[in-house]
């Protein structure tokens, strides 16, 4: 007994430590987040300039917009792959259950918050769990998690400076951590309330110089000290620190609070691949849940922790890059200075004249006529090249003004994602735009993957979750009807997601929000495969139509898609029309569609071919037959049931039939109509 609880002392001093660790690995990265986010939020500072006189021109702003509006996604949109032969429909059913599983927890919002994080801090953190059913039964951090839906998985970002990782993790593999530790700010009557946690009865609220310390940003500063004494009195007395601690070689989830030595959790890790435990029923000899289970090897999260890490750079020695932000947090703080010290100088030094007291002597009004004078105004001196001259105290020094050129430069480089915002003078070639706008894409698509990464660990881990039995929902319901049938909802089943699949997402196809730039690829897509006898006409306007986000492409189409329609209407024309034949007409074919065709007939080579008798001859069948159709217009527009129209010729009744089946069944004599048309021989 004694041996076993100095493994527990042991254990509570090795979690202790490692909090403490964390906090000491953290530190010096969270003074540099803080300071970017400082400037992020236009607090600069110039030495020897009050802070009334520095011109607050954010570069960060619109480098950060431009990228987060560069590589995230407005419509994402998910594809499966089924990996199972047989059951190629279920693809179908995954992508409808995964999208909306997706619009459902409000995945988009939480991702692109992430995509802020990781710009200035590294690393951006993404969450998972399961919200349980009702409104009682909520877990930490709670008011995070009672925004999202009852009895469902649930995705949220997790600030950064909450996050301690092992300092022993690779730089490029999470999986390789031996744990996670979140910190949580929550609040203490929630903690009281939880059964789950021991002896929180002894859990006490925060003190002020805790709370202080647990701020995100620094608001120590006389300019925040309003914000932060609100803050402050808003949280005083009613919040808890817990460290959640996730460690995956003991398949342990522990937590700790501030204050008590002891963990008040100590379980196996929720998230742990389970199976359920079945015994045979005595009466009806089935295999029936007992509401157990047991390990089945493994976790339900990628890499056994609950979390996803979206990084934009990567090193050598540690999980932790250099936030991008940093590589123009030099040329950011170059401009401001520089722009502020021209400032400066323009307002403290004016434009001062010097002039000989000769001048003055020979003309008293010389000073009121300088500083009134009017555009074009003589003014006669003895000598302009020594009675006075210009003190200039204000101009800045000539490379000052190309310092800020090169910085603007240097800064484009490091993070540019838009060829839209490629800058560029007179003297940039053709051929450094092109290399620069291939730059941009790369990057772009590169950043954008890691989003797409994002999205699919949002999509895996929801899905792997809701089929294990202890966190499949009760009411999720999902389309699992065909397309083309009308839908059947039904409660989505663990077995439907029991299955293997893989995950394929591009990024192209869910919509960036530079739209302009997907537009741009269509159009140069669509020009240059058009006219290829390979390409799909139709298909390819459909893509261009899509690019513009066209909701219903049919319309755009009108009868273009209908292509028995205009099968037979051409056939009409040179099997019949031409031949002074009428087909007539049956109540169930296009009728607008057979008319315009029918109108097109002159264009016909074997129309010009003939002789101007035999073309008066033709257009009075043609014009009799589009009557016929005009005709049927009319009967179906007064909602009268339309009567077959008989033709007349050498080709009457026809219209006792379907045209088409005529034309399927009889291919051969359509030929032999076609090659002894006049002209033809």
């Amino acid at each position: 007994m004694a041996r076993a609880n100095s493994l527990k002392e042991r254990q509570i001093e090795y979690w202790r430590g490692a909090i403490e660790d964390g906090r000491k690995y953290m530190k010096t990265r969270h003074k540099t987040w803080r300071r970017l986010l400082k400037t992020y939020e236009l607090d600069f500072d110039v030495p020897g300039l009050d802070e009334d006189k520095i011109v607050k021109i954010s570069r960060m702003y619109p480098l950060a917009r431009q990228i987060i509006a560069s590589v995230s996604f407005n419509y994402p949109h998910v594809f499966f792959k089924v990996e199972e032969p047989g059951r190629d429909f279920a693809a179908e059913i995954l992508e409808r259950v995964a999208n909306a599983t997706l619009e459902q927890m409000d995945a988009k919002r939480e991702v692109q918050q992430v995509i802020f994080d990781a710009l200035f801090c590294s690393v951006g953190w993404l969450k998972f769990g399961y919200n349980p059913p009702g409104d009682e039964d909520i877990v930490a951090p709670y008011t995070i998690n009672d925004a999202q839906e009852n009895d469902f998985p649930y995705v949220h970002r997790v600030s950064p400076f909450n996050i301690y990782v092992d300092p022993l993790t690779p730089p490029h593999k999470l999986s390789g951590a031996r744990y996670i530790i979140e910190k949580m700010i929550v609040p203490l009557e929630f903690v009281k309330e939880d059964e789950r946690f021991k002896n929180r009865r002894q859990i006490k609220a925060m003190s002020d110089e805790d709370q202080a310390d647990s701020f995100i940003y620094d608001m120590q500063d006389a300019d925040h000290s309003d914000e932060y004494n609100a803050v402050q009195h808003a949280k005083q007395g009613q919040m808890v620190c817990l460290y959640e601690i996730h460690d995956r070689l003991h398949k342990k989830r522990i937590t700790f609070a501030e204050g008590l030595d002891e963990p008040i959790e100590e379980v196996d890790h929720p998230f742990l691949a389970m199976k359920p435990i079945t015994e045979t029923d005595p009466f009806t000899g089935q295999e029936m849940m007992t509401g157990e289970f047991e390990p089945a090897g493994g976790y339900l999260m990628d890499g056994g922790f609950p979390y996803h890490a979206m990084r934009f750079d990567q090193t050598e020695r540690s999980f932790y890059g250099e936030p991008p932000m940093a590589y123009v947090e030099d040329t950011q703080s170059l401009i401001v200075e520089s722009v502020s010290r021209r400032a400066d100088l323009l307002k403290r030094f004016q434009r001062v004249v010097l002039a000989s007291k000769r001048e003055r002597e020979a003309n008293q009004d010389i000073g009121d006529t300088l500083e009134n004078g009017r555009d074009g105004e003589i003014i006669w001196v003895e000598d302009p090249n020594t009675s006075m001259r210009e003190m200039n105290f204000g101009n800045p020094p000539p490379d000052q003004l190309g310092l800020e050129s090169d910085a603007q430069s240097y800064e484009e480089q490091s993070l540019n994602v838009s060829q839209m915002a490629m800058g560029g003078g007179p003297r940039v070639t053709a051929t450094q735009a092109s290399l620069s706008a291939s730059f941009a894409q790369v990057n772009r698509e590169w950043m954008q993957l890691r989003v797409a990464d994002a999205y699919r660990a949002i999509v895996r881990n929801s899905l792997r979750m809701m089929a294990d039995e202890r966190y499949l929902p009760d009411n999720f319901l999902v389309n699992v009807a065909q397309d083309t049938e009308d839908p059947v909802f039904e409660a989505v089943t663990a077995d439907l997601l029991r299955i293997r699949y893989k995950i394929e997402i591009q990024a192209g196809s869910m919509q960036p929000l530079t739209e302009q730039l997907e537009r741009q690829d269509a159009l140069q897509l669509f020009n240059m495969t058009i006219n290829l006898p390979e390409i799909n006409r139709i298909e390819a306007i459909k893509g261009l139509l899509a690019s513009f986000r066209v909701q219903d492409p049919d319309k755009y189409l009108g009868n273009a898609e209908d292509g028995d329609a205009v099968k037979a209407a051409q056939l009409e024309n040179v099997a019949y029309l031409i031949n002074g034949g009428d087909p007539g007409v049956t109540p169930f074919e296009d009728h607008q569609l057979h008319i315009q065709y029918h109108q097109q007939i002159q264009q016909l080579p074997q129309f010009q071919q003939l002789l101007p008798q035999q073309q008066q001859q033709v257009m009075g069948v043609v014009q009799n037959h589009i009557q016929q159709h005009q005709q049927m217009l009319n009967q179906m527009a007064q909602g009268q049931a339309p009567q077959a129209a008989g033709g007349g010729g050498s080709n009457a009744g026809v219209a006792e039939g379907n045209i088409m089946s005529l034309v399927r069944s009889q291919a051969q004599e359509v030929s032999q109509a076609i090659q002894n048309a006049p002209g033809q021989g």
